[in-house]
């Protein structure tokens, strides 16, 4: 029982929690599951104060778009709307106030659309007890924080966003679906991608190459391209790397769309007139050492770092790292994502910077790795339920 016949008149917010409730219990006793261990609770966890206070830290305060309203001489002689609607520019600044647009709104839209029924707003995190004889850790990467090197201007400049924020923009599934410039909402004309964003770079503690930047710079520039077909887009590069199958063809193609490649090592990222910036750079093949040059939008393509979130999973075992912190391997050649613990294994980007290619295979042989030990348990004979 619930509502109004449970609690007299109250309010119909109280009536729909008290459908939830019961709800979840009369399922409980249909599926003859205890009533008394789950204690039915649909409030989301707290978010973290600090964290909002963290990302809201570099945020201006913009004032609200005035809405237009109708006057009351004109009001009074018609059943129009009394509130005019925005100009494209009023929509455009006032969208632009928003703290964080991309997040979800909870509408629920997605669970309507999504064809294998895989999203519940109803599950709340579970910790799960399992005893297994292998495990194969694939907790990937962690993406450089732009924020550690204040010469990029990421954080400070509006119009310096990294390559993930453009590839959100790209996304032909929305919600943007288009490339608009952050400061003021408009069409960039002058794109500049800076390659070896944090990668190679000995000052941030990370000398390697992330492998993928010079691919997916090529890839986003194309795009862009054919999202804004009069834009001018700029590669900054050290060197680049397209070492796979087709990369280097792919490569020329982005050329052939007449995207420029400079060779030059970007060292600062100022602020000029209207929000757009001045990009300071080493001329590398030209050899005329400092040069400038003005662009609309900078996407710093950052590199990828080392996710140590694995070291803290066993409790009783010490897994081993190298010197980069990525997962160490013992043999990567003869036995690649075997780690120091024995029935754990390491697969794709855990033990080091690959791209997707690179990823898959690895990531199989990590599995096949777990299933030859399985085998040679089972062979001799001991539990599978033993555990690690």
């Amino acid at each position: 029982a619930g509502g109004d016949a449970a609690t007299g008149p109250s309010i119909i917010v109280e009536a729909m929690g008290q459908g939830k409730r019961a709800a979840f219990y009369i399922d409980r006793y249909l599926n003859e599951e205890p009533l008394d261990t789950v204690v039915f609770d649909n409030r989301l966890p707290m978010v973290d104060r600090q964290a909002v206070i963290e990302k809201s830290a570099g945020v201006s305060v913009k004032p609200p778009v005035t809405i237009p309203t109708v006057s009351p001489r004109k009001r009074i002689q018609s059943f129009e709307a009394y509130e005019d609607v925005l100009t494209e520019d009023e929509a455009r600044k006032a969208a632009n106030r928003c703290l964080d647009c991309s997040g979800c709104c909870t509408c629920q839209e997605c669970v309507k659309v999504c064809p294998a029924d895989a999203i519940d707003f109803s599950m709340r995190a579970e910790e799960m007890k399992l005893k297994v004889a292998s495990v194969v850790l694939a907790n990937g990467f962690s993406i450089l924080d732009p924020k550690t090197k204040p010469l990029w201007g990421y954080g400070k400049y509006p119009n310096v966003i990294t390559a993930p924020q453009m590839d959100r923009l790209l996304a032909p599934t929305r919600p943007y679906n288009n490339v608009l410039r952050p400061s003021d909402g408009r069409e960039p004309e002058n794109i500049a991608m800076v390659l070896c964003t944090g990668s190679r770079d000995h000052t941030l503690c990370n000398p390697l190459c992330c492998r993928i930047g010079c691919m997916y710079a090529a890839k986003q520039a194309q795009l862009i391209m054919g999202a804004l077909p009069l834009a001018d887009v700029t590669v900054y590069y050290i060197d680049i790397r397209a070492f796979g199958k087709g990369y280097d063809e792919f490569f020329e193609q982005s050329k052939a769309m007449d995207v420029q490649y400079v060779k030059g090592k970007v060292s600062r990222i100022e602020e000029g007139d209207g929000n757009d910036l001045i990009v300071h750079y080493e001329d590398i093949a030209g050899g005329k050492g400092h040069q400038t040059a003005e662009h609309d939008m900078v996407v710093l393509a950052v590199g990828l770092t080392p996710n140590t979130d694995a070291y803290s999973i066993f409790s009783q075992d010490e897994l081993a790292s190298d010197d980069l912190s990525y997962v160490k391997e013992i043999n990567e050649i003869r036995d690649p994502g075997v780690t120091s613990i024995p029935g754990v294994y390491a697969a794709g980007t855990l033990s080091g910077a690959r791209d997707i290619p690179d990823t898959v295979l690895h990531s199989g042989a990590a599995t096949t790795q777990a299933a030859c030990y399985l085998k040679q348990l089972e062979a001799n004979n001991v539990s599978l339920a033993k555990g690690v």
